[in-house]
């Protein structure tokens, strides 16, 4: 018998790695680049200007080794916007 724990960032859909990731409304609003966790470190990713949340994004070979050793599947990063409950001029 195998039991797998559940992941603090990740769950996994088959062969691909899904997390969720908060950004800021300004950097979804003008666009950032920012880090983001994988299985295997950090590494960037562009956020384009007007990214609404709930956007998915994929990073190609980020996910699980597939059976075999023919490759790997992806990670999906789903945006997540944090909306300030105050807002100031600034």
């Amino acid at each position: 018998l195998i039991q797998l724990d559940e992941h603090e960032i990740f769950t996994r859909d088959g062969f691909d790695v899904l997390c969720d990731v908060p950004i800021s409304f300004s950097q979804a609003a003008l666009g950032a680049e920012i880090e983001v966790p994988t299985i295997n470190g950090r590494v960037s990713l562009s956020i384009p200007p007007g990214t609404q949340s709930g956007k998915k994004m994929r990073l190609k070979a980020k996910g699980m080794a597939k059976l075999g050793g023919y490759g790997f599947g992806d990670q999906i990063i789903t945006v997540q916007v944090e909306t300030p409950s105050k807002l100031t001029k600034e």
